[in-house]
């Protein structure tokens, strides 16, 4: 989990991250892109951002459709307080691909934290009775309701 400030406000918000979640993209990747993964995360766990966000761009841009590098991307961005880059990183991830659940729920709280209450409604309808983010989207679903009034 990260803890990142939402737009125009200075209340730290908790992005709910897993990264089990991305395994099965991860999977698809070749041995040294896999091993390019793990210092990522390394540097990612040893709060060296800028580090694993090297990793990531390389990463990315030789593997454009795989969601799991575009998550961590957009993860690192935020991280390093790119709440813009993390959106547009976040989008390419929910483009990716068929349908995935954690993709909407990573792009409904970066949308959450960019204050683009449009894009995170609709991604939290997205999720709407799943069993795994559910209940998470509903919570930020009457978060973002009463921060609107």
């Amino acid at each position: 989990m990260a803890q990142t400030p939402s737009a125009g406000s200075s209340r730290k918000v908790q992005l709910n991250f897993e990264l089990k979640d991305l395994t099965e993209p991860l999977r698809n990747l070749s041995v040294a892109d896999r091993e390019a993964v793990d210092q990522a995360i390394r540097s990612i766990g040893q709060k060296d951002h800028a580090v694993a966000l090297s990793y990531l761009t390389r990463l990315s841009n030789s593997n454009p459709m795989n969601s799991s590098l575009r998550v961590l991307r957009a993860f690192v961005l935020l991280e390093l307080g790119n709440v813009s880059g993390a959106l547009g990183e976040a989008r390419k991830a929910e483009d990716t691909g068929a349908h995935a659940a954690y993709r909407c729920w990573f792009l409904a709280q970066v949308a959450y934290l960019a204050g683009n209450k449009p894009l995170c409604r609709r991604e939290i309808r997205h999720l709407t009775g799943n069993p795994t983010y559910g209940a998470d989207a509903e919570k930020l679903r009457q978060d973002l309701s009463s921060k609107s009034k």
